[in-house]
Parts: structure tokens; sequence; C-alpha cells
């Protein structure tokens, strides 16, 4: 302590100092002033406050009490509070975040006080959540109210007010805040909105409060703003005497902005981008105005960044008068102690302003920095700075007061009213840093995919608080869709109805991106396995790091058991490929086929192709269709190489051909060669290369099967063939009929026989052999010999009429009971004997051959064209003779039944009869 000091002297001094009466400078706790009013006096103030930024300062003090417990101050409201020249008293509200104790002469010790408002603290308060469905005013509403419920401190230090048009903010189905404080997320959302904020003291009513609070005030219209409690203020320059506070320094300033903004969004929807354009109505002079006009703001914005055209164009909007605010303001200096930020002023006696119309000297404060010093005695004020000295804090100078003790000055910048306040909003400063996090796929109850018509599927995000989501009924941490809004999918390709689409399915893992930085704009890079989706057991066989050399797809039956998989086995010289459903274990396997692998190894079942199935296989073909065995080593030739097929059927014409004709020459029946030769020029006419047509497609839905090696088919049921016109069964050697029991053959226009040499054996070893000739003759024609033998029988021979006779005119005739021998020679007869008897005759019964009716029903079996039932339509049946019988089908598509004792050619035509 300086020696030259009396103690007594410096406590009158303290005494006198903490008499708030005699303080242009003063310090209100509210309900704690009358324990602290006496503890901490301010000396020094140095407070910023504006818009867009809230309360900073800091406010030095002296105290008698060098045990000052600093955490009864933390957290405290406090108001700093200005005496005005009119004797009021102007607050600045905020909270105390921040006690520094400074150095100590024994009797005083120096405390610094950090003071900011509620925005500014919870710049500490770090969060992940999620708003559905909410609008702007919603989310600050929601999020706001949480503050104060949650902390009484907050409660009693603060409240909020939007003076904003509601209607101008549509409701988003999602507002993440991504791991930013709240502060920088309110920041963010205002910034990107054009909302402008700032801190008002006292209570947003006006109302009385025994705590000081401050109001966080959101507005979007300036022109909302109140005048300042200082309302006209004089301007003094240099030493004039003054009577009241005033302006000393008035300085305009301008800057150079862009002439424009032109913001694009993609809107995947309708798959157009959204364009919004605006140019700046700021005059920037001749050559400011060219540069500007280059100087142009173009932004590519994230996906959907408007709720509509007309949002995203309101954006737009925003951007330019973001860059409209920047371009001219008004720099000033002055002691009046009541110009809050968010308030307008009008100067007078400016020798330039005074020429502008009334409303053109209006001026909004958006920016103010307080320095001050309180009025201590000379002696108590020299002690406190060598206490500030010894603390090292140093201050700025500030001009002297009048009364020589207390200092104070201010500095601020304004803009004209009705210039607009919007803050500017830069993605790559406002967005938080978002990297690619973990989601769970979530989806409605019993489901296990849910999406929506764009393939967009629902997330939870995992570790996000369920405290702050209950306003929400725990959207966002429920686990069901209402977690979040829907989210798209990335996939290898996408296109008009085509493309790669595999929906992630609830519990999926998902891995999340954001579109443009945005956090709202999430998007699924794709799913990832983890502990409980660990990777794709195919065939339900194996695992990693066994199984390494298997790739594919593999899905899970909805609410089964069952899978469908595509698998792909690269394993060294055994690569194979299956295309599987679990349902009725059908397969198309391909290349080296093993049963499925455990660690790599599988027991091999073959090489090649195999389509199988425990139910139906169908092979449908609307043209062609080849089954071949003849080989074709590394998929050489065509799809339809069939040069070997197609010899083999030329092979069998010829021959077909050349036996018929000599059948034909010799008696016999010709062959009808027409059906095989249309369809061996069928199949020889199939298309040689991809696209190519020749003819009707329809003519060439054919099946060829050929093998070098043979065919066989075997079943032990019934093998049945049809053909609509010919079967023509061609061998080189022999065609060999076997059956282990009976072999019918009919015929309905005949049943012939030719064989060109080594003769026809008809032999019935068992049972009787019949040939009748049941409506005509019966003709046995010999080159040699004609034998007749029974060996252990008789040779009965029955008919009306019988005639023997040989070509010289020899004969023997049967008829009418009477017998008739005669001949151009003699009679002979060589027996042992004879004897002549009277008349006698032998009974024998001739074979009744029954006639039966021989009718067809034609029917429509399916229309291909039109699909649907059969009955209804016009039919016509044309016969070989020319005669055309209509009729119309039943409900089972058939005609009326044809009368007839004989097969006969006809061709049925059905058609639908024209509306």
């Amino acid at each position: 302590m300086n020696a030259d000091v009396n103690p007594t002297d410096i406590h009158r001094a303290i005494v006198q100092a903490l008499d708030p009466s005699k303080r242009p400078v003063r310090l209100d706790w509210g309900r704690r002033q009358s324990q602290l009013q006496d503890v901490l006096v301010p000396q020094h103030i140095d407070i910023t406050e504006g818009l867009c930024t809230g309360i900073d300062g800091t406010v030095t003090c002296l105290s008698a009490r060098p045990d000052l417990p600093q955490a009864a101050l933390m957290g405290r409201p406090v108001s700093v509070q200005l005496v005005t020249d009119r004797g009021k008293l102007h607050p600045i509200n905020g909270i105390v975040t921040n006690v520094r104790m400074g150095h100590s002469d024994g009797g005083l010790t120096c405390v610094q006080l950090t003071v900011r408002d509620v925005l500014t603290i919870l710049e500490q308060r770090v969060n992940h959540r999620v708003f559905r469905a909410m609008s702007l005013p919603n989310t600050l509403e929601t999020l706001i109210r949480e503050w104060r419920g949650r902390s009484p401190t907050l409660a009693r230090s603060f409240d909020f007010e939007l003076l904003i048009d509601r209607a101008q903010y549509p409701v988003r189905e999602q507002t993440r805040q991504a791991g930013e404080s709240d502060a920088a997320f309110i920041r963010r959302l205002c910034r990107f909105a054009g909302i402008f904020w700032f801190i008002r003291a006292g209570k947003p009513d006006g109302a009385d409060s025994d705590t000081p609070v401050h109001t966080l005030v959101f507005c979007d219209n300036a022109m909302l703003l109140p005048q300042s409690p200082a309302g006209t203020v004089p301007y003094h320059h240099g030493a004039a005497v003054k009577d009241s506070d005033s302006i000393t320094l008035l300085a305009t300033a301008r800057s150079l902005v862009p002439g424009g903004v032109r913001r694009a969004s993609g809107d995947y929807k309708t798959g157009k981008i959204d364009v919004a354009e605006f140019d700046t109505l700021i005059d920037q002079g001749e050559a400011g105005n060219d540069l500007a006009a280059l100087l142009m703001d173009r932004t590519i914005d994230s996906p959907h960044a408007g709720d509509s055209r007309d949002d995203h164009a309101r954006l737009a909007k925003a951007r330019i008068l973001a860059h409209e605010h920047r371009a001219e303001c008004v720099h000033g200096a002055s002691d009046v102690r009541n110009l809050p930020p968010g308030t307008w002023l009008t100067p007078s006696g400016h020798p330039e302003m005074d020429t502008r119309e009334p409303e053109q000297r209006q001026h909004i404060v958006v920016n103010l920095r307080h320095q001050g010093t309180n009025n201590f005695p000379k002696a108590l004020g020299e002690r406190a700075q060598a206490l500030f000295a010894a603390s090292r804090w140093t201050f700025d100078a500030l001009p002297a007061s009048e009364d020589g003790q207390s200092r104070y000055e201010n500095t601020f910048i304004c803009v004209r009213r009705g210039v607009p306040l919007t803050p500017a909003f830069d993605p790559s400063v406002d967005f938080p840093p978002v990297e690619p996090f973990s989601a769970w796929v979530v989806a409605g109850k019993d489901e296990a995919v849910h999406c929506d018509a764009y393939g967009r599927i629902k997330v939870q995000i995992p570790g996000l608080h369920p405290d702050d989501h209950a306003h929400a009924q725990g959207a966002g941490t429920s686990g069901t869709e209402r977690d979040s809004a829907w989210v798209r999918c990335l996939t290898p390709w996408a296109g008009p109805n085509y493309g790669v689409d595999m929906l992630p399915r609830a519990g999926m893992e998902v891995l999340i991106g954001h579109l443009g930085g945005d956090p709202d704009k999430m998007i699924i890079l794709g799913t990832v396995h983890g502990g409980p989706n660990m990777p794709a057991t195919f065939s339900g066989m194996g695992s990693l790091p066994g199984n390494k050399h298997i790739s594919g797809i593999k899905t899970q039956e909805i609410k089964g058991q069952g899978h469908n998989q595509l698998r792909l086995d690269d394993t060294s010289g055994q690569i194979s490929s299956q295309l599987a459903s679990t349902h009725a274990h059908s397969q198309i396997n391909l290349g080296y086929l093993t049963h499925p692998r455990e660690e790599g190894r599988g027991t091999p079942r073959g090489e090649g192709l195999e389509a199988r199935s425990d139910a139906h296989v169908t092979l449908r073909s609307g043209m062609a269709m080849l089954l071949s065995a003849w080989q074709r080593l590394k998929a050489s030739g065509g799809q339809l190489a069939r040069e070997d097929y197609v010899q083999l059927m030329q092979d069998s014409l010829d021959l077909f051909k050349s036996l018929g004709d000599y059948a034909a020459q010799h008696q016999g029946v010709p062959m009808d060669t027409q059906a095989q030769e249309a369809l061996a020029s069928t199949i020889k006419g199939w298309p040689d290369q991809p696209g190519e047509v020749k003819g009707d497609p329809a003519a060439q839905a054919a099946i060829g099967i050929t093998a070098p090696a043979g065919i066989s088919l075997a079943t032990p049921k019934a093998v049945a063939t049809y053909a609509g016109a010919n079967v023509d069964t061609v061998a080189q050697k022999h065609v060999q009929v076997t059956s282990g029991e009976r072999i019918n053959l009919q015929a309905g226009g005949g049943l012939s026989f030719f064989a060109h040499q080594d003769g026809i054996s008809a032999i019935a070893n068992q049972g009787k052999l019949r040939l009748q000739s049941q409506a005509d003759d019966t003709l046995i024609d010999s080159a040699k010999n004609i034998h007749w033998t029974a060996v252990d029988g008789k040779l009965v021979g029955v008919a009306k009429e019988i005639v023997l006779m040989t070509p010289d005119g020899s004969y023997i005739k049967l008829a009418g009971g009477n017998v008739e021998v005669g001949g151009p020679g003699a009679f002979i007869s060589k027996t042992a004997g004879h004897q002549w008897e009277g008349p006698a005759s032998m009974g024998a019964d001739l074979p009744k051959f029954d006639q039966g009716a021989l009718g067809r029903v034609p029917k429509l079996v399916r229309d291909l064209d039109r699909g649907g039932g059969v009955g209804g339509y016009q039919g016509e049946v044309h016969k070989a003779t020319g005669e055309v019988l209509p009729g119309q089908t039943d409900g089972g598509g058939k005609l009326a039944p044809l009368a007839s004792n004989r097969f006969v050619g006809m061709v049925a035509r059905f058609f639908k009869q024209p509306k």
C-alpha cells in the first residue's frame, strides 16, 4: 500500500464510491443486489453488442474482498447500467460467464467479469438432434423453450420474441442439428432464412422484473424495429459546448458488392432445376456498376433448397438483400449512452444529413461498442490503475469527461432505415462440417421394407438423446418410420423405370452422406456389415474368411426363412455361378458345379449348365428353340449354329423321298414329303445374325433337337406325341418298335407297308393273326409262290362265292350250293378210291363289320391376341370340297359337331365380330 495514502481516507473514498447515486456506471444484480452491490464496483467497461452478434462485454471491477467467491458470481444475470444525460438508467443485460481475479494490494482487489447474452453462452452446448415436420419459427420456439424449461437460471435471465411473418416459412420435413452448438444451429437457420437477431434489455412486454432479463429478438422486417430511447440525437463536432450527449462522428462508407445473385437448386421429383435471379437496386457509380455486373454471386444450392419455387426465390432474394446490406453504412462515435442496437435514431445538425428528406435521415444501429470508466476519486482511480497494471490489464484511452473523472464513448455502425438487415449466408462457412455417419434403417410396425414411390426410406440416427425429442412424442429416437424424413438411396444405376434397386431393410446399418454439405439433405451412400448384420452366407453355408472367394447377392424372404441368391464363385480352377431360390430349391448352375462350400471347400457334382427345381420347369420360346449337343467350344458360332443338324435333316429328307418314290413306283403308297420339307426349310431359315428377320417370326417358332451321340427319351409312364400334320420317322438303318404288350396302329386314311428288300414278316407267336378288309377287297399278290399252312388245324376259306383259277382257264367254283369244276383240259382225280353220296352242306359264320360315326368337334383353345374367355367367337369350318360351315363357339370354345363316316381334311377359323 502507498505510504502517502491514509487508510481512513481510502476507506471513506471506497464507501463514497459504492454509493449508487454517485456512479455513472452501475451493476444491478436483481435479487442478489443487496448481497453484491457493495462487493463489486465497476471501474471500466468494454462491451460490444450488435445485430447477429449478441453481447460480449468485459466489466473490470474493484472489490474490498480479496476472498471474493468466484462461483457465487458465475451464471448470475447482471445489468450494466449507464446513467444517461437525462439521469435515466440505460441497461445492458447479460449473464456472467467468466470471473477473473486480478492483483490485490491488501485492501483492494481487481476483478474482471465477462458478460454475454444467452445465445453466445449456448455456443458451449453442442448437440445432435432432429426436428420433424416443423417450420423455422416452430423450431426456434421449441428449442428456446427447452432452454428455459431445463434451466431455472435461463428461465429467469432471458426470454425471446419472434418479430417475423410466420406465413413465409413453410413446414420442413426435417431440420437437423448436426454436431454444432445450439447457438451455431440457430444462427445457421436464421442466416439461411434471412432472419436477423439481436439482444434487447428487459422482457418482451416491457414489464418490470426483479431479475436483469434480456430478450432474444428474431426479426425479418427492419421496419418493425422501434425508435431508440435517444430519439433525435444532436451532432457536435470538435470542442463545441454541449448541453447533452451527442454524436461526435458520422462517416458514411460504401463497399463494392455483387450486382446480382443467381441460385440454382435441383428438384429430383420433377427432374428440373429451379433457378432464381435478382439484380441489386443499388447504384454503385459508373465504374462500380460495371464491376458489379462482373461480380455476380452465382451458387448452386443443395437439392430442393426451398419448399417450392416461390420459397426458393425468397431465399435467393435474401442473398441479394444481404449484399445490399453490406453496400452502405455509417460509422459513428458518440457519448450517447442509450443507443441500443435494433433501434433507429435521427441525427440532427449534420451538414450533409440535414439536407436529406426526414425518412432518409433515420438510421438503425446495427453494432455498438461501449467503453467507459467510473467516476472514482483521483487517489482511488490511481490505485485502481496500479492494480490493473499489475494484473497486466490494459485499456484504450478515452477522452476526458467534463468532470475529469468519468469517461464514456461508444463507436457504432448504423444503416439507413429501409436498408435490409438481412444477414449473409455462405454454405461453405455456415454449414457445419458434416462427415458420413452410420444410421439404422427403420420401418413401420411389422414391416421389413418401408419406402415411397421414389424408393426413399426412413432412418434413425443412433445416439440422439430421447429427452431432446420428447416434444415430438419421441420422433427421432422412436425406432420407427417417424424418426426421419424420407431419405434417397444411392444406387449404381437409376433410369426411367429401370436401374438397380435394392432397398435397405429395417435394422440394416447404412452410411449417410450430405448433398451440398447440407445437414438436412441426407443421402444413403450404402449399407455396411456389422455384428447384427454379418456378411451373406450363400446357400446358408460357410462364412468369411473361409468363403472369401465367393461373392454375389443374397436376399432374405420377408417374414420367412427362404432366400434368393446370385452366387459367383471365383475359386481357382472351379469357377461357377448360380441363380437360385430356396422355393422348390430352384436353381440355374453354371460352370464347375459343387455342393455349397464351407471354409472354401465344396464337393464336386458336375460341370456345365444345370437348371433344376423341385417344382415345375418350363422352356418357352416365341420363335426358334434349339436343343443341341453339338460342341461349339468357347461359344464359337452363332446362337442358332446348326450346320450339322441341318445336314442331318437333309439326309433324312433324302432317304425319305428316295424310298417313298421307289415305293410309289412299285405299287406302294407315295410318301407325303411336304410337311417334312417345310419343317426342314423352317429350321434352315432360322436367322443366323441378331436382328435378322426372315419371313414371319411366328412361322419360325419350331423346336429343333439334335445330338451327335444320340437322343433318348424314357419314362415309367406314357409317352404321347401328336402332330397336326405328319409324323415322319426316318432312320438310315432300322426303325425298331418294341412293346411289352400290344402295338396298336390306327390310320384314318390307309395303312401302307413297303419293304424294298428282305421281305415282310408278320408273326403272331401267341394268339390269332387276323387280317380284315371291312369295306373293300383284300388283295394278296406274290411274284412267286403263296404258301398257306395250318400245322395243327384246318385251312378254312369262307365266302359267298369261291373261285380258284389258273391263267390257262382251269377253275373250281363254289357258289349257290354248287361245286363247279371246269377247264380246257382233262379232269384228273388221283385218289385211292371215290364215293359219291347225296347232297350235304357245312355251316360257316361270316364276320360282321360295324359302322361308327367319325364326327369331329372344332374347338378354340385360346386367343393368342386378346386372351380371356373363348366363348362367343364366330367360327368357319372350311372342308376340302370347298364347303364352308359357319357357327359360334360356346363357353368352352366349341363349335357344333361335324357328322362324317370318314376322316376328311378341314380348316377351322375363329374370329371376333367387330362391334
